[in-house]
């Protein structure tokens, strides 16, 4: 059985997984609900059923700083509960760095939500699952490693527009309605992916 063909819920399901929904459930959240903050430190282990959430750091001033966007089928989380020795992990959120992290939906969104204990021991004892999550990561790793690359490499408008592209891509939120993502993306979210300011992407995308 193939984790990717299922589905990792229907994979399980078909394992017949004791308890299988005492350790994991699905939860809707309305468009700009906090998922979890800063503090949180022991979070779910989230898979996007659908709709969008972004991720993000509070800035020294209090402020909200989107770094990352994900989508149907990403997961998202303190994932280095799964890792105790960082690793990729700890690349993707910040080697050395105590875990913080706020995360907010875009969209309505549907999560299907696991327990981090449990699906640690999925990791451990299922190489099917293992070798389904792993590219996972490394997906969302190099997208984040493409997002720098373009704020080093593009002239400001020029990466704004590229972001803004990017994120044109159609995603099904909770509500059944099918929506560019990018629409969904405020100023200050696409200031804060290109690295820029408000007034410049409000300009540039008039332009």
């Amino acid at each position: 059985m193939q984790v990717k063909e299922k589905g990792l819920y229907n994979y399980l399901i078909e394992k017949n997984i004791p308890l299988l929904n005492d350790k994991t459930f699905l939860k809707g959240f309305k468009k700009g609900e906090l998922v979890y903050g800063p503090s949180q430190h022991y979070t779910y282990i989230y898979e996007i059923v659908s709709g969008a959430v972004k991720l993000g750091s509070i800035s020294s001033r209090g402020l909200e700083i989107v770094h990352e966007i994900v989508t149907p089928g990403e997961l998202f989380g303190n994932l280095r509960l799964l890792d105790d020795h960082a690793g990729l992990f700890g690349l993707l959120q910040g080697l050395h760095k105590p875990f913080s992290e706020f995360s907010k939906t875009l969209a309505p969104t549907l999560l299907r939500c696991y327990e981090y204990d449990f699906f640690k021991r999925l990791m451990i004892n299922d190489p099917n699952v293992a070798e389904w999550f792993y590219p996972k990561i490394v997906s969302r790793w190099c997208k984040t490693e493409s997002l720098l690359i373009s704020i080093r490499s593009m002239e400001p408008r020029e990466r704004i527009r590229h972001i803004y592209e990017l994120y044109s891509t159609r995603i099904k939120t909770a509500s059944d309605k099918v929506i560019p993502l990018n629409t969904s993306l405020s100023l200050k979210d696409l200031a804060d992916l290109t690295a820029t300011t408000r007034q410049l992407v409000a300009d540039t995308l008039k332009g």
